[in-house]
């Protein structure tokens, strides 16, 4: 299959916030343009006053007019990034609604997905409540959690004991954001993983709601990292698991039902599998599903494709899953370099026409886009026993 891979980013020194890494990229059409938020790491940002904590993981905010082919980035400043307050009376937020609550992107935000339910732009990012440190080179993760964190009845549980990866979810004003007026682009809304089941991330979901149990409901793919120490699940390895919910704010409850949808396995899926972008609607019954499988240190990520098909009041059916690295490192720039484990992350996928758009972390330290023709890719699954 032909791909057409670009490097469209990479660590910019003139630009602190991003001086160590670009990387995980989130796309969305939106009218004329093709809408990019992608993780950043720098070595200095606005409220990192403390030597300890120079590594802020950010969002910054990206676009192209003319079909991907060209991109123009915000160099000045992160769009969204995190606070790094330490003091128990400042981890908090303000949500949409004036509530205040835990901040749990606070030290964090990482790995962006975007995209619409209902007419309405939503983003999703992988956080924890403290900062990491820098994780390439000394994977300090708990240098930064303060010392009240490490006492039980402190008010934000395991996610201050143990800064777990917990998943946050945006509503984003898209029009504020092209007008890179971030501080009204990004509102708030809600934690969507528990921190009391441990790290759970890549989470993406169908851009519809569905009838489940009944219920007109969201419906969520996640990848919790220790499956088995949720109540509804058995799996031993980080997996693919459906979850749904009439509002976003039952999902991070402790009896929102979980359903295993995939574990690992094949060899190159050995030590986990998730979802990289949000799942694409192929026709009124299927769905496309790009996801990664990870086999060791050694081999690193490969990229392949899933299908799925709805069924009548219940979680869409899993129908395609083979044994097939379709997306591996290839060029020169997506070899390891800082990050040693060889990576192509999908986070994004967009339609145009017949270009599949596939953006991507290459390296850990570099943003790639990928082109595929769309019907060549449908025909590809099909020959593979795809029934779509």
């Amino acid at each position: 299959m032909n791909i057409r891979r670009r490097q469209l980013l990479g660590p910019t020194k003139n630009a602190p916030w991003m001086d160590i890494a670009a990387l995980n990229p989130a796309i969305l059409e939106y009218k004329d343009k093709m809408i990019m938020l992608f993780r950043s790491n720098g070595s200095e940002g606005k409220a990192w006053d403390d030597p300890d904590a120079i590594y802020p993981i950010a969002l910054g905010y990206g676009f192209s007019t003319d079909g991907g082919e060209t991109w123009e980035f915000d160099y000045s400043r992160p769009a969204l990034y995190p606070e790094c307050e330490l003091d128990i009376d400042k981890v908090y937020i303000t949500n949409k609604y004036g509530e205040k609550v835990a901040n749990f992107a606070n030290g964090s935000i990482e790995d962006p997905r975007l995209f619409m339910i209902e007419d309405k732009c939503y983003l999703t990012v992988a956080c924890r409540l403290f900062p990491m440190g820098n994780l390439w080179w000394d994977n300090s993760l708990v240098r930064m959690v303060p010392e009240w964190a490490h006492n039980e009845n402190n008010p934000f549980g395991k996610s201050a004991k143990d800064n777990p990866t917990v998943t946050v979810l945006y509503e984003v004003d898209l029009e504020a954001l092209i007008r890179r007026d971030y501080e009204n682009a990004f509102f708030y809304l809600t934690h969507l993983s528990n921190p009391d089941f441990g790290q759970n991330r890549d989470i993406v979901f169908l851009p519809e709601r569905k009838m489940i149990d009944g219920k007109l409901q969201y419906v969520m793919m996640e990848r919790p990292v220790e499956p088995f120490r949720n109540p509804f699940l058995t799996a031993k390895k980080p997996s693919m698991v459906f979850s749904a919910a009439e509002t976003f704010y039952e999902f991070a409850k402790p009896e929102n039902k979980k359903v295993l949808i995939l574990e690992p396995q094949f060899e190159w899926e050995a030590d986990r599998i998730g979802a990289s972008a949000p799942p694409l609607k192929i026709d009124d019954k299927h769905w496309l599903v790009c996801y990664h499988g990870k086999q060791n240190d050694e081999v690193g990520y490969t990229q392949n494709f899933l299908v799925f098909r709805d069924r009548e009041n219940d979680f869409p059916e899993l129908i395609y899953h083979v044994d097939e690295r379709l997306i591996t490192v290839a060029e020169d720039w997506e070899m390891p370099g800082s990050f040693t484990i060889p990576c192509v992350f999908v986070t994004g996928m967009v339609k145009l026409g017949n270009k599949l758009f596939l953006s991507y972390g290459a390296a850990d330290e570099k943003v790639g886009l990928m082109e595929l023709d769309y019907n060549e890719l449908l025909d590809h699954l099909r020959q593979n026993g795809a029934d779509i």
